[in-house]
């Protein structure tokens, strides 16, 4: 066994008992070693931003060969400072918030911060809950997918009370909030439009819970402009309200076909709800979209590579997460007091799903 080895056997045991003190000791070997201050080391690993990428680098190879482990939680309490970021979204385990989280993770590690994700599952007393044990724990900052709408009071006062924080996924009308979006409203408008430019005029709407996050309320506005745009009638009928699943998407599909003026095309305000419902179609032994057109929206990787290609809204997800993080990180330091708010773009993407209505 290597003398390095030996002596971070020992430090792990004699950590336990001293408080951390071998790790203290460690750090100073690393930064005897790398010739540089152990403040400097302890910086490497917490605010690495302000650190020579060369010199982190060294420190980074050296703490590898002690198998040093930096103490976040020692080293934010000797600061009286939060490395804990609470991000907050209504299903991580969904595709499309799953790319804005791997950026928001990518550049929060850059940064020397960590994530802590709480899962709200569309329920307002969740939602309210895991708040309150991110501000119990701490956390620096806030990111938050939107918010229940019963719960918009209590958000909007959590920002009052000068605690970092910004929204994502969609454009917020109050001016003192900070937010990385986009225009919910008009991606939807513009996928109706094109559905009804391939002469579509019964349209159905497969969409998230619109009655309680306006994210999915202003896609259900901005569908109905369009087909007002196009002197169409707004058939309630042809809403189904679900939360975004294959499963969801493939049952609402099913209560649409029992329509008896069924919809030659469906909007379905997520590709997962698009995806399910091209399975519930050829499960009635109907094709995409030769009797049924299919359009969705957030352009996850599956969707180029289903049967049919998914048309569908691009959203710079990716983009959009790394951005969000930046932003509140640039908060928590103080480097800006302006409020920031992005509205980023989307494109509409043409694939096979949707054709011209033949009859």
């Amino acid at each position: 066994m290597k003398p390095v080895a030996v002596i971070v056997g020992f430090a792990k045991i004699i950590s336990l008992l001293t408080g951390g003190t071998v790790a203290s000791a460690t750090m100073k070997m690393i930064a005897s070693a790398t010739g540089v201050s152990k403040a400097t080391v302890s910086r490497a690993f917490h605010a690495p931003h302000l650190v020579d990428p060369k010199t982190r680098l060294k420190i980074m190879q050296v703490a590898e060969q002690y198998n040093y482990v930096y103490n976040a939680a020692a080293g934010d309490l000797s600061r009286k400072k939060s490395s804990l970021i609470g991000v907050l979204v209504p299903g991580p385990n969904k595709s499309f918030f799953g790319t804005s989280l791997i950026a928001m993770q990518d550049k929060a590690q850059e940064e020397g911060f960590s994530l802590v994700i709480g899962n709200t599952k569309y329920d307002c007393r969740i939602e309210k809950k895991i708040v309150e044990q991110f501000q119990e724990h701490r956390v620096a900052g806030l990111i938050l997918t939107g918010f229940l709408k019963s719960n918009e009071v209590y958000f909007y006062n959590l920002v009052r009370k000068d605690i970092p924080c910004v929204f994502t996924w969609e454009t917020m009308a109050d001016q003192g909030l900070n937010y990385v979006g986009f225009d919910n409203y008009d991606a939807a408008f513009r996928i109706t439009d094109y559905l009804v430019g391939l002469k579509h005029r019964r349209i159905g709407l497969l969409v998230g819970p619109y009655s309680k996050i306006s994210r999915a309320a202003s896609r259900l506005e901005g569908y109905r402009a369009a087909l007002k745009k196009n002197g169409i009638d707004f058939d309630p009928q042809l809403v189904k309200e679900r939360e975004p699943s294959h499963i969801e998407g493939k049952e609402a599909v099913k209560e649409f076909l029992k329509i008896k003026n069924r919809p030659t095309a469906i909007f379905a305000a997520s590709d997962t709800l698009a995806i399910g419902a091209i399975t519930g179609l050829k499960e009635k032994g109907l094709k995409v979209p030769e009797d049924i057109s299919i359009a969705g929206f957030d352009d996850i990787e599956f969707a180029a590579f289903c049967d049919p290609p998914l048309t569908t809204i691009r959203v710079p997800s990716y983009e959009m997460g790394k951005l969000t993080m930046k932003v509140l990180i640039e908060m928590i330091r103080g480097a800006s007091s302006q409020i920031r708010q992005y509205d980023l773009s989307t494109d509409l993407i043409i694939r096979n799903s949707c054709a011209e209505l033949q009859r």
